[in-house]
């Protein structure tokens, strides 16, 4: 009983101490961006505007949209929108993903140890893989996504090892969710679990109808995903969902990046400066290595929880590293968030491996076991203690920037969407005591930004009145563009290599007279194009195109063309 406490004792300090840990480092590493804030500002917009504002915001295509919005929602409902709490939004998701990742090493091994030992494994992530570039405790990434992801992979061991009730279920919902939320999902999941479905009669003696009932459940939630993309797509929620091949040179490149980013998730990558922490890599890895060729075989002989669990982790790990390798979308290490779910599936995997080789009573496969473990919470522990350490978000110059707008008693304006030191988040940060809203270049003026994650939010409350506009002066098109808007400024400030040009009255009535006057340039610049082409096509066609222009004209005189 004493050795029993003992230990449940020794696994309460250490994971409260890794969580204190994984917290520090998501809010080190984790700089305030317009990404991070995008359910906030959705939250925002909810308030501000009502529950239609969701289905008016234009999400990206790794938009997370059903998997993390309803959460996120609720959370920021019950702690409100701040720095912080966005910075803890994406750190839970991170630490529900290595809960969910232990539990299913308990499944596996049955064992409550080595279920903690992956949770811990999890939670002493490197601080590159915490925050950037892999992002897994970022607030909006395909981090959200893989929690469905772990879910789904439970429904499958329950249908697999003949216990059906409301496996399918689970497995179709999750599908939906991520195809709907996250294009790598596919790879990550939905194929690896219709390829496990088909082989399951010869995998797991599966009789012939519950194959076929997994494979069009699994083969039906995704077309139903799809369609629902599509409509969002309709909708102008969603962007296209295409699909772009590298070439070869890209290929070869992304081989050497797939390498770097596994490495990243497991400590191995950057390699230390430290010669006795070099050596630990050189232990680590060997003995790593060691578990994974002879556990993994012995591992999945031992049981049916085992076997699905190696074999869903091995079509994961090849399909999410086939399309990471051959289509066009790896450009550097940063594409490594792409990959989350090799991270948890790693942990699986050489948890797996090492418990069975642990178990064998082997001493030379022990030695080994525990140098592999050893050598991960170190390397971990050392990269953790090389950043540099404080308790509060890491805002970069957004920080500075609030403070200097403050100063100068600048509280509403308008500014560019990145480069401007995250001024498009400050509301948050700053409890919407300073509030900007984004504008981009169009037809020779500034408009309101029309692109992913914006829309209605670009429309202020009646308060708002815009004083300055503040842009990056590298950027091309600001500067003359804010001019032919606004006039010349009364003043103007700099910050870093962000100009401020400040006026003396409310800005967005001369804002809204320059769209009203661009999409009068923009419909007489459009039917000068289309009838042009219809001229093009008639001469090309060798007929004549007066009647196609008087159809054009009527058209136009009826407001069915632009």
């Amino acid at each position: 009983m004493a050795k029993r406490w003992t230990l449940w004792g020794l696994f309460a300090v250490l994971s409260i101490a890794a969580l204190i840990s994984s917290l520090g480092t998501a809010f080190q590493t984790l700089p305030l961006n317009p990404d991070m804030a995008e359910m906030a500002q959705i939250y925002n917009g909810i308030t501000q505007y009502g529950l239609r504002f969701p289905f008016t915001w234009g999400y990206t295509q790794d938009n997370q949209v059903l998997s993390l919005l309803p959460f996120a929602e609720i959370f920021y409902a019950l702690t409100g929108v701040s720095g912080a709490s966005v910075v803890i939004q994406g750190w839970l998701i991170f630490v529900v993903n290595a809960a969910l990742t232990g539990l299913l090493v308990k499944v596996a091994t049955k064992s409550w140890a080595w279920a903690w030992l992956a949770w811990l494994f999890a939670l002493l992530a490197s601080p590159m893989s915490i925050g950037q570039p892999a992002i897994l405790a970022y607030p909006v990434t395909h981090n959200s996504v893989w929690a469905f992801g772990l879910l789904g992979v439970i429904g499958l061991i329950r249908y697999f090892t003949h216990r059906p009730s409301w496996s399918i279920q689970i497995v179709s919902f999750c599908i939906i969710v991520g195809t709907v939320s996250d294009p790598w999902f596919a790879a990550a999941f939905t194929v690896p679990a219709f390829i496990l479905a088909w082989f399951s009669r010869r995998l797991f003696e599966m009789d012939k109808p519950s194959r076929k009932r997994m494979l069009k459940g699994i083969a039906y939630s995704y077309i139903i995903g799809k369609l629902l993309y599509f409509l969002g797509e309709l909708a102008g929620m969603l962007p296209s969902d295409g699909l772009f091949f590298a070439t070869f040179p890209q290929i070869i490149n992304h081989v050497g990046l797939l390498a770097e980013s596994i490495a990243l998730y497991f400590q191995a990558y950057p390699a230390p400066s430290n010669h006795v922490l070099q050596a630990i890599l050189v232990l680590y890895v060997t003995s790593m290595t060691v578990i994974m060729i002879l556990g993994t075989n012995t591992a999945y002989l031992k049981n049916k929880e085992t076997k699905i669990l190696l074999v869903f982790s091995v079509l994961s790990s090849i399909v999410i590293a086939s399309a990471f390798i051959f289509t066009a979308y790896a450009d550097g290490i940063g594409s490594s968030r792409f990959i989350v779910n090799i991270f948890y599936i790693g942990i699986l995997w050489v948890m797996i491996a090492a418990a069975t080789l642990w178990n064998s009573q082997k001493a030379i496969a022990r030695i080994f076991v525990a140098m592999a473990i050893g050598g991960y919470f170190l390397l971990g522990v050392a990269s953790i203690a090389e950043t540099d350490w404080r308790y509060s978000a890491n805002w970069g110059n957004t920080r500075t920037l609030a403070a200097f707008l403050a100063d100068h008693h600048l509280h509403n304006g308008y500014t560019e969407y990145w480069n401007t030191e995250n001024a498009w988040s400050l509301d948050i940060f700053t409890r919407n005591t300073i509030v900007l809203h984004a504008l981009s270049p169009n037809m020779g003026v500034l408009w309101p930004r029309a692109a992913a994650q914006s829309n209605l939010w670009n429309k202020p409350a009646h308060d708002f009145q815009p004083t300055f506009f503040i842009f990056d002066t590298s950027e091309a098109g600001y500067k003359e563009d804010t001019v032919k808007t606004f006039g010349q400024p009364k003043q103007v400030l700099h910050f870093g290599s962000d100009s401020i040009y400040l006026y003396n009255h409310d800005l967005s009535p001369q804002l809204a007279l320059a769209i009203k006057k661009g999409m009068i340039r923009w419909n007489i610049m459009n039917n000068e194009n289309n009838r042009k082409a219809i001229t093009k096509v008639g001469k090309t066609l060798g007929i004549g195109s007066r009647w196609a222009q008087n159809a054009y004209s009527w058209l136009m005189d009826h407001g069915m063309a632009k």
